[in-house]
């Protein structure tokens, strides 16, 4: 089997680190093209770009068809809400191009919106292309992998998902995006403007780990985002935390039938955080409870996710899936 050849659709943080990793490490995987709509990256090379220091011969353009022309598959980087990414996804599988994406309203979109879920699919068949919505989180840690480890079960009541992250030792614009530094006012205000949204994915993963196990959910109840106030002068790196003000942010989600949670996701991120981890706990015949410790790093692992899944994406017959319709993921050496 020859090399991959992939397309970048977005050069971004997320976009620009998938493409060293692809450049550095990836034998498998060849980056033949590279979008962007910023002028200031626009006709540069992208090794240079993403910090490679070298040229690698392919330089960014805002034509997509040149960009995607040698692609087997894009790796979309540029939103995380359904109809933002819609007309990108259109223009990519119009090509007949395979498309993983970041997306997070993407990993589970029927829930977003059936309609558009319904184009992207009948478009995708249509073109030959296979469209994914995949990530870390949501798209493995708080869906794929439970989903995964529920295969040890001969029966089950409950799922309860965890996920915290010590924000100190993520990069600034993460740090931000929760708070960290800011007044409780300060707070309440960017929760009300939307410069504070909450975790994307919540509803997501709790769809998707229903409908992989079968349940019949009467609600998805998703909880308001709260802050998490700090106590102690804390160093968030790029600013000082005092005593009193918001460290960051921490959220619910549950899946109910009849009253009961069945599914439970709880997402924490802030600065200080003493302990950082993962959790799967299945309350079932016979029960499972697996922690990973620290937690998975989620730049590192957004990236992993996305070209992992990129020769599986390949290989896929053609369609909109959700990480529970594919093969579990894999690192590929």
């Amino acid at each position: 089997m020859g090399k991959i050849k992939v397309a970048s659709f977005g050069v971004g943080v997320i976009g620009s680190a998938a493409a060293k990793f692809i450049l550095e490490e990836k034998q498998r995987l060849e980056l033949v093209g590279a979008f962007d709509i910023d002028p200031g990256k626009v006709g540069k090379d992208i090794g240079g770009v993403v910090g490679l220091g070298r040229s690698v011969g392919v330089a960014i353009t805002n034509d997509l068809r040149t960009a995607l022309k040698d692609a087997d598959i894009a790796i979309h980087t540029t939103t995380s809400y359904l109809k933002s990414a819609y007309p990108q996804l259109e223009s990519i599988l119009s090509q007949g191009v395979d498309v993983v994406s970041s997306c997070e309203e993407l990993s589970y979109p029927y829930i977003v919106d059936k309609e558009l879920s319904g184009a992207l699919d009948s478009l995708a068949k249509k073109n030959g292309a296979t469209v994914l919505g995949t990530g870390i989180n949501p798209g493995f840690l708080m869906d794929a992998l439970p989903i995964a480890l529920t295969a040890l079960c001969k029966s089950i009541s409950r799922v309860r998902v965890s996920r915290r992250m010590n924000a100190a030792t993520r990069r600034v614009p993460f740090q931000k995006k929760v708070g960290a530094g800011l007044s409780v006012a300060e707070f309440e205000g960017a929760i009300k403007d939307g410069r504070i949204s909450g975790h994307v994915g919540l509803e997501q993963s709790v769809s998707m780990l229903a409908d992989a196990l079968g349940w019949r959910l009467d609600r998805v109840d998703v909880g308001e985002v709260e802050p998490v106030i700090t106590e102690t002068a804390t160093d968030a790196g790029y600013v000082k935390i005092q005593p009193g003000s918001v460290a960051g942010v921490k959220q619910r989600a549950r899946g109910l039938v009849g009253g009961d949670t069945r599914i439970e996701l709880n997402f924490s991120a802030y600065v200080g955080s003493e302990e950082e981890y993962d959790q799967v706990e299945i309350d079932g015949v016979p029960p499972v409870n697996c922690k990973i410790s620290p937690c998975v790093h989620g730049d590192h692992g957004t990236v992993a996710m996305l070209v992992n899944m990129a020769p599986k994406v390949v290989a896929f017959m053609p369609g909109l899936y959700t990480m529970k319709d594919m093969t579990l993921p894999s690192a590929f050496l």
